[in-house]
């Protein structure tokens, strides 16, 4: 039986906009994204901010490390141009602004790039924001960071990002797969969010449902793979183009979520 499988727009609809800014997760929500996901790192001011890398140079061409700039210069830089010039009043956004463009029918998806550091100013964030728990989840690929996260917030989901071994030999695979599953059970976490490659098959879904875990993915551009996926009874999808891969996926016959 097919699943519906959430369609998460993976920093935003960042194959039309610029990623990780408020125009872009405006039109993943208009292309009708359940969801939007973004990458926050912590500024020298110890603000909360929406961005993928480490520094500024990939997307607004500064070469600076986000952590040694406060908000207020982050946002003034131009992180639009890069993609168009058609985007050049873009700019980097406080995780706080992200919040506050959510609709109450639609999810974020939030990366902590920043680790244990961020958790305070998290709490601080989720505190004064208008969301409801259950429209939150969070990740991170330091298992420190998301214990503690789920710790500190154990009404919101929280997902291990794992990007799978890379291992030749069949059962050391199934060795550290079984790891990863058992370790995200035992800690208390959500589930996992894992990435988009061949290990990524329907006996791995299949397994996150037996250990009681939620299982998600990043990034499946491929309607052929994100029919399969959500055949397989995958959770959530990140896509680059969600308001296309909704319309290729329609046409497929697979489930609205």
């Amino acid at each position: 039986m097919n699943h519906a499988a959430e369609i998460i727009a993976h920093r935003g609809a960042s194959y039309d906009a610029p990623e990780n800014t408020m125009e872009s997760f405006e039109l993943g929500l208009a292309q009708g994204a359940d969801a939007i996901e973004c990458d926050v790192h912590l500024t020298q001011d110890g603000q909360l901010v929406v961005i993928h890398d480490p520094t500024v140079q990939r997307t607004a061409g500064v070469n600076k490390a986000v952590k040694d700039m406060t908000l207020a210069e982050l946002q003034a830089l131009d992180a639009g141009s890069w993609k168009s010039p058609d985007w050049r009043d873009a700019r980097i956004p406080a995780l706080a602004e992200v919040l506050d463009l959510l609709p109450t029918d639609r999810r974020i998806f939030i990366e902590i790039k920043a680790g244990p550091p961020a958790v305070a100013p998290l709490q601080k964030v989720i505190a004064a924001s208008a969301l409801q728990p259950s429209q939150m989840v969070l990740m991170e690929f330091d298992l420190e960071t998301v214990i503690a996260m789920k710790e500190n917030f154990p009404a919101i989901e929280v997902l291990w990002l794992n990007k799978l071994p890379r291992l030749q030999v069949p059962w050391r695979k199934k060795r550290a797969l079984h790891q990863i599953l058992s370790t995200t059970r035992q800690r208390g976490l959500n589930g996992v969010n894992l990435q988009n490659t061949p290990l990524l098959n329907a006996a791995l879904i299949r397994a996150c449902r037996e250990h009681g875990l939620g299982c998600y993915c990043w990034t499946v551009d491929d309607p052929r793979r994100a029919a399969a996926l959500a055949k397989n009874g995958i959770n959530g999808i990140a896509t680059n183009r969600p308001g296309w891969m909704r319309k290729q996926l329609n046409a497929t016959g697979a489930p609205r979520s």
